[in-house]
Parts: C-alpha cells; structure tokens; sequence
C-alpha cells in the first residue's frame, strides 16, 4: 500500500454527484511517418528526385540533402512556424533537426537511417512536438483546439503516420483532487485493471512544498498517469495546481489513433475511468499564466534574498539620488533575460505586482523552497 502524509480532502470532493469538469491539453506528441509521402508532396524542394540518390544521402555520414528534407517536412506540418536548426547526428535515426522557438527546444524531426524502415518497405521519419512544442502550435491557432489538431490529424493522416506517444494532461489549478486524493483511489482499488493493481511509486517532498508526484503504471509499459503539483514544482509553494497527466505509448498490441490529438479526453478517462471528473479542452492560456506566476514569485523571492543587500548598499551609494540609483541598476542590468520570461512586456504588470509586493509576504511562501537552494 503506498502510503503519504495525510491531508485533508476537499470537502466538494465528499459525496459530490456531478463532478467538476477539467479540461485536458495535449502535452507530447511523437509518430513516425512515410517520409517520401512528404517529400512527393512538395516536389522534393531542391531534394534529388531519385529516391536511391535521397536515401543514400541520408544513410551516410554527409547529408547533403538533409537540410532541404527537413524544411519540406516542417513546410508540411507546421509552415512557418517553427525555426529549424543545423543537421546533427542522431542515434536509431542518422539525423535530427531540432525545432525551436525564440532559440529554445520544442521539438524534433529525425530521419535518414537502414533501420528505420517499416516491414512493407516504407522508408520513415519521425516527428516530435515537446509540451512547450504543443503549446506554440496551439497558440497559432487562436482558441480553435479541434480545429488545429485536426488539421495536423490530416496532415499525418495522408501520409501514412503511426502515432508513438501522446501525453494527455487535465490541470486542477484549483486543488480539488490534490496528489492524496489520488494515493488514496489507488490504495481503494480504483486504479486496478483485470484484478491487478499497477505498480506505484511516490516522490514525496516530505513538506517543504517543494511538490509531490505519484506515478501509476511503468513507462516502460503502454501507458503511465503521473500526479504531481505542477504549481509548487514551477517554484510557488503556495500554489495548489495539480496536474494529472497520462503518457501512452504505441506497441505491437495497439495503435494510438490519430483522433487522440483531436479529442483527448475520453482517451484519458477511458484508460483511467476514475478521472471521471475530466472532460473538454483546458486553458493553455490559463496554464501560461499559472507558470508565469509560479516562476515570477520563486526568482522575485531569490532575488530579495541574494541581492536585497547589495540593492541597499545601491541605495546609500546613490544617497537618495533617483537618478544616480537609476544609472547604478542600469549597469548592472544584463542583455539577455530569464528563460522564463522570454518577452518581458507580457509579465510586465505581474513583474510590478509581484516586486511591490511585501517582501515578508513573498519570502514567507518560499522560505522552505530557499532551504537547500
């Protein structure tokens, strides 16, 4: 029996008829795909025609074309969205590009390779969206979820892809079912399948709020649900966002179908029938704003913390002088900025917020988080 430190349950969570509805995000997305379906599409873009030529290419160390493959595989699913890095070596795939946004990793596209091609002669490639990767693309979409995974849905569709991994996350921001509540629905039996009750483990923050994550299931097996305080692990401990997110992997027994991307949550609810409270699509904008916070508060409180000394030391060298204290913080200040906060002007008002905020307040919430820092 997994055991943890008890808490007490949300009293709407007693004998509740009608379960509060959580909306659900794709979080990872992974298949493999034909890779000349693509490049047929797009009349190879500067790729030799001859196959032979294409694959001796890409199964040998230069890679020539690799680049060109890889614009012709983002201009088909994604075009213009993401920034495609340099060709590099990969393992079962001989290359990979990388897609980034504003400099930073959300995904993968691999190809090139003997061992990568299917029993029927398919020659493949393999595509990769990170949780980040996911969020970008439904940004460019405006709010129209089933429309834009749909249209990815197609676009895979038509060229013969396989799905491999699809995560499904329901985010609790308000804490109704926090970590305990699913220990204890385990421990009860409801996450037992045929008679069996999946293996579990448990990372337990031994309260310093530094958050908890419960795993049901392997990953190594077809599909695993962790439970974990997305809020306290983002850096607030006072936060009580739980996210309940399911990662399901393809096998030699079952196929992912492509209508997971369009309509996730009776995929999720229907491996955890216990989540019964899940339905709909979540609030990406939501989850933005949620990190955004956590973060802002956890390196506010560092900052107060590891540099409020040297702040006051600036004050008394200025003697008062705005100005003078103004031309001391502006050398200090560096070009670039946080990896949280990549476009400033989007947490400008939180940034105040939080910055004129007592200093006790924000302390008191990330005293135990600073122990160990």
């Amino acid at each position: 029996m997994v055991e943890a430190a008890a808490s007490g349950l949300p009293a709407s969570n007693r004998g509740v008829s009608e379960p509060e509805r959580i909306g659900v995000v794709i979080d990872w997305v992974a298949c493999s795909f034909d890779l000349f379906a693509v490049l047929d599409a797009y009349a190879f873009h500067h790729v030799p025609e001859d196959r032979d030529a294409v694959c001796s290419d890409l199964n040998g160390v230069v890679g020539a074309c690799a680049p060109a493959v890889a614009q012709a595989l983002a201009d088909h699913f994604f075009p213009g969205l993401y920034e495609l890095g340099a060709p590099s070596r990969g393992r079962f795939y001989n290359w990979r590009v990388a897609l980034r946004v504003g400099g930073e990793h959300v995904g993968l596209l691999e190809f090139g390779g003997l061992n990568t091609i299917r029993r029927d002669g398919t020659y493949t490639a393999r595509l990769e969206l990170t949780g980040d990767g996911c969020r970008v693309f439904e940004a460019s979409a405006g709010d129209d979820h089933a429309q834009r995974w749909s249209s990815l849905a197609t676009a895979l569709g038509i060229v013969d892809a396989r799905l491999t991994r699809v995560d499904i996350a329901a985010d609790d921001f308000a804490g109704l079912y926090p970590v305990q509540w699913a220990i204890d629905r385990y421990n009860d039996g409801d996450f037992d399948r045929r008679g069996q009750r999946p293996k579990a483990r448990l990372i337990d923050d031994m309260g310093n709020r530094t958050g908890k994550t419960f795993y049901v299931g392997s990953r190594k097996s077809e599909n695993q649900l962790r439970v974990y305080e997305k809020g306290r692990e983002q850096g607030d401990p006072a936060s009580e966002w739980v996210r309940y997110e399911g990662e399901f992997h393809a096998s030699n027994r079952r196929e992912l179908p492509l209508d997971m991307l369009v309509d996730p949550a009776p995929y999720l609810v229907g491996t955890y029938p216990v989540l019964d409270f899940v339905g709909g699509i979540g609030e990406r904008l939501r989850i933005a704003v949620e990190k955004m916070m956590a973060n802002c508060k956890r390196y506010v409180a560092h900052f107060r913390r590891q540099y409020g000394p040297m702040l006051n030391a600036m004050l008394h060298a200025a003697g008062g002088d705005e100005a003078t204290l103004a031309r001391l913080v502006l050398g200090t200040a560096r070009s670039t900025l946080p990896a949280w906060c990549p476009r400033p002007d989007d947490a400008a008002q939180l940034l105040v917020a939080v910055l004129f905020a007592p200093s006790s307040e924000i302390e008191s919430e990330t005293r135990q988080v600073s122990i160990g820092d």
